[in-house]
């Protein structure tokens, strides 16, 4: 009993620690100890702007309208195709410890990727991926994936790399380089639900037989009542923010 209302209590208050909750709490009573309608306004909207898009609702609401589209595929289910092309994005190249390949949470995608070769669905990987930094461009991701695929279990002759591409666009260029100068046929796209909307708009021009393998989902259950998810977080402020993102670029490609 103690211990239950230990662990209860800690939880909720220990969100009243962590600085995002604080802020909300801070700029609410400033909005009520503030004097003047227009100074409440000019401190309420850009917070409610924030709170707004750092709730679980909204967050899951704009994940869910890209993954909705692409439902869970049993492993056993997978077609066998010419090789498993995986897209970056799950390697930090900025890391404190340099050259070491550390894992983000996309990690799902390289994941997939070595259990759909591991099953025999596909002879080849093909990981895609440079730099997508700016003005940072010493680490390639496919470089820093090759070690980690190596010690994976997949045969070196069995992985094809490709560091040049800066974007989802550029993968699909590079990829269709080599895809092309290996006679391949049929590919099985590996990347993230929320990204595979855009990324088989820019596969689909490659004239491949293409079998699309979403992995790492990042909506939540609708019908869970977890205490987090009535609270205000980076997590669900980031989660909105990568949703927005897929969005803008689904549109500008499909302008392009």
């Amino acid at each position: 009993m103690i211990d239950s209302l230990f662990f209860s209590l800690s939880k909720i208050l220990t969100v009243f620690l962590f600085p995002f909750p604080l802020f909300f709490l801070f700029s609410f009573l400033s909005i009520l100890l503030v004097s003047g309608l227009r100074k409440k306004i000019l401190i309420g909207v850009p917070v409610l702007f924030l709170y707004f898009f750092s709730n679980s609702c909204v967050a899951n609401a704009l994940i869910h309208s890209l993954e909705s589209e692409f439902k869970v595929v049993p492993l056993e289910s997978v077609p066998k195709s010419d090789v498993i092309v995986v897209l970056g994005g799950m390697i930090q190249t900025i890391s404190v410890n340099p050259g070491r390949p550390e894992l983000t949470e996309s990690a799902d995608r390289l994941v997939d990727a070595v259990r759909l070769y591991k099953l025999g669905k596909a002879k080849k990987i093909l990981f895609t991926g440079g730099s997508g930094l700016l003005l940072e461009s010493r680490y390639k991701e496919a470089d820093l994936a090759k070690g980690l695929l190596l010690d994976l279990g997949v045969k070196e002759e069995d992985l094809w790399i490709e560091s040049n591409s800066r974007n989802t666009w550029e993968n699909a260029k590079e990829s269709k380089i080599i895809l092309e100068e290996k006679q391949t046929k049929s590919i099985l796209l590996v990347t993230s639900a929320f990204h595979m909307k855009r990324s088989l708009g820019c596969f689909s021009k490659m004239n491949l037989q293409i079998f699309a393998y979403p992995t790492d989902y990042r909506g939540l259950s609708k019908e869970s009542s977890a205490f987090d998810l009535w609270v205000p977080s980076p997590g669900f402020l980031e989660l909105s923010t990568l949703a927005l993102k897929e969005w803008v670029g689904i549109f500008v490609y499909s302008w392009k």
